[in-house]
């Protein structure tokens, strides 16, 4: 069993996008990997891990043991660490998440897995199976009967989007910006609101975001991660973005960012992310503890063009998806 898991991480690294592996050096890719599987590894054994995910997302007729993660048999000896997930915690919609393959994924290769997992997984019914695609592999769902994008990585170095956002930070005419740290939760009425009238205008965003509850928010206030954009003396935006070690990366997760609808198509979505990387370079507390190799990444549902469009032009680059492919189970 170590042997395989040792082999799983290997594959992973080996796997990163070349931006990646540009970026790192040749033993951060390994170790950031063994971080990003480490409750996976340990939860093919864990019977509390097991017993955990069985209270939280109960199912009648489930023993516990069913909830550890496994390994499951490709093609050509290529094997894959799998777990049942539940899409917002929702029992009613199962689906396996592939975290780790011996071998780079190929279309075949994920029409078995599919096969194999749904056979696996059948207790549990899942509606799919989910993959992590590298954009540089030739894999889209037009190759599968049933299957579709969801949320994509965009990500590239702070240190590379910091010389962007110092030469192109200019406000839009005529408007007077300002990016201030939350001190507390008295924006959190007008986010909210915002944020309901955004998905009373464009409802197909129901899939694309979430309010970030209260409590969270506090959590974020308090450690300074909270920023919000003001036009001209008006609240128009908020920005959360914090240190973060996921995705097999290290730097500056994007947790939030909207632009209120009324300032929607202004270019304002583009001044505050790089007002963001201007604060997160320049910010003294924080200087002493940045890395040369630290990034500035986040996800953005593949349907939301507008929003991977702003941040492609501040310089973030596409490095990869999730696949959702259907299992056909009824």
């Amino acid at each position: 069993m170590t042997k395989i898991i040792e082999s799983l991480i290997q594959a992973k690294a080996a796997q990163a996008h070349p931006l990646l592996k540009r970026i790192y050096t040749k033993t951060d890719p390994y170790k950031q990997c063994a971080h990003e599987l480490q409750e996976d590894i340990e939860r093919l054994e864990s019977d509390h891990l097991a017993l955990l995910s069985a209270k939280y997302a109960s199912i009648t007729g489930r023993h516990p043991s069913e909830y550890k993660t496994r390994l499951i048999n490709c093609d050509n000896g290529n094997i894959a660490l799998c777990g049942i997930r539940f899409r917002g915690m929702d029992i009613s919609q199962p689906f396996v998440t592939v975290t780790a393959t011996l071998k780079p994924l190929s279309i075949n290769s994920i029409n078995v897995l599919v096969d194999n997992i749904s056979k696996a997984f059948e207790g549990f019914k899942p509606q799919y199976v989910q993959f992590y695609i590298p954009s540089y592999l030739d894999i889209d769902p037009a190759n599968f009967s049933s299957a579709h994008w969801d949320n994509r990585i965009l990500a590239t170095s702070l240190d590379t989007l910091t010389e962007n956002a110092v030469q192109d930070i200019a406000c839009p005419a005529h408007t007077k910006c300002e990016l201030v740290s939350a001190n507390s939760l008295t924006f959190y009425n007008q986010y909210e609101m915002a944020y309901n009238k955004l998905l009373d205008e464009f409802p197909q965003h129901a899939v694309m975001m979430e309010l970030k509850p209260i409590e969270d928010m506090r959590t974020w206030v308090a450690q300074g991660f909270v920023n919000l954009l003001c036009v001209n003396d008006k609240l128009a935006g908020v920005i959360i973005v914090e240190p973060d070690n996921s995705l097999g990366m290290t730097g500056f997760y994007i947790i939030e960012n909207i632009i209120f609808s009324e300032y929607r198509e202004q270019g304002l979505g583009k001044w505050m992310q790089q007002a963001m990387i201007y604060q997160l370079v320049n910010n003294q507390s924080r200087q002493s503890k940045r890395q040369k190799t630290d990034m500035l990444f986040g996800t953005i549902h593949f349907n939301n063009t507008s929003a991977i469009q702003c941040a492609k032009s501040i310089g973030r680059g596409d490095i990869g998806g999730y696949l959702w492919v259907a299992t056909g189970i009824e």
